[in-house]
């Protein structure tokens, strides 16, 4: 590829290659950035008047046009919100390798976003999805681990579709997992997910007709190559939206449930933090709203007096030693 010397792809391919090496930011991520960084140099070179943009083009002025142009274009204020954050850290890269002079991205407000809790599947709604494969097939039994999978361990997608057959330890019921920004976890497994990897792994070599290699990956297709991360999304979508709707078809949703059943159950917020491989707690605090949420539900749903209360629309009366009723909830 060749650059012009101050062209701003030269510079948007120098910062690309600083995640990957000095930062080790994963390809998911430098994927995200590559392509919000090429929508912003394009949205340049159409302002310029076709005109290959250097680095004088990257403005206050240029940005704040960029997002306008997005919101016109009807991108949600979240992707336009995540738009901005591409182009903060793009510019604070600049101004620290002396490129820039002023930070272009300074003072420019983020689109307000609505707080959205997670999506959550119920425990009703995970059994039903769960009896959906047929366990008499390979890719039956294969579909099936990956969605046990995700439910009993909580990883992303991005670190499921990297396990290898390795990372496994049977005899002390653990899982090795490559986290962001190459960040190592090891992770419990509970006796049933052992046993299903366990017969997975016999169902695999009768499959393939050969030894499972201690460097296979775990998850593979039926050309025994390492699914992606959209091969995956799709087999967990082909069983959720037989038994909820779309806005919970999806792998984040499944780890979004791990989180919350596992704080309904008691456990407390330090450890599910660990689990999950988030850097800071403020992340995992918000499945303590969705946990709060379902406790609400179920308070309403189940409490004698608030039950009978919902249904006439009048509020209770509690007696007072002496017998009458003055006080109401």
């Amino acid at each position: 590829m060749v650059f012009h010397t101050n062209s701003l792809d030269n510079h948007v391919h120098t910062f690309l290659e600083y995640l990957r090496v000095e930062r080790q930011s994963s390809a998911h991520t430098i994927s995200a950035y590559k392509k919000d960084l090429q929508q912003f140099l394009i949205y340049l070179f159409e302002r310029n008047q076709n005109i290959k943009p250097d680095i004088s083009s990257f403005t206050r002025e240029s940005v704040r046009g960029f997002l306008g142009s997005l919101l016109r274009a009807r991108f949600s204020p979240r992707s336009t919100s995540r738009k901005l954050a591409t182009l903060r850290a793009f510019a604070r890269f600049l101004v620290r390798d002396n490129q820039l002079s002023v930070n272009p991205t300074l003072n420019i407000a983020s689109p307000r976003l609505e707080k959205r809790l997670p999506t959550v599947l119920t425990f009703d709604e995970m059994k039903k999805i769960l009896s959906l494969p047929d366990l008499d097939s390979f890719e039956g039994l294969r579909d099936f681990l990956i969605l046990s999978f995700f439910y009993a361990t909580g990883v992303r997608v991005s670190e499921m579709i990297q396990i290898k057959i390795k990372d496994i330890n049977l005899s002390e019921n653990t899982i090795r997992v490559l986290g962001k920004r190459d960040k190592i976890r090891i992770l419990p497994l509970g006796r049933r997910t052992e046993k299903d990897i366990e017969n997975y792994l016999t169902r695999y070599r009768e499959y393939f007709s050969a030894k499972t290699e201690h460097n296979s990956y775990l998850f593979v297709n039926n050309n025994r190559a390492p699914f992606t991360r959209h091969q995956i999304a799709r087999i967990v979508q082909n069983y959720v939206v037989k038994v909820t709707g779309k806005e919970k078809a999806h792998p984040h949703a499944l780890r979004h449930t791990f989180a919350t059943h596992l704080l309904d159950e008691g456990a407390d917020l330090m450890s599910v933090k660990e689990l999950l491989g988030h850097a800071n707690l403020s992340t995992t605090q918000i499945y303590t709203h969705v946990s709060a949420e379902h406790l609400k539900k179920v308070y309403k749903n189940t409490h004698p007096r608030i039950k009978q209360s919902s249904k006439t629309g009048e509020s209770l009366p509690l007696k007072r030693k002496g017998g009458d009723a003055n006080h109401s909830i």
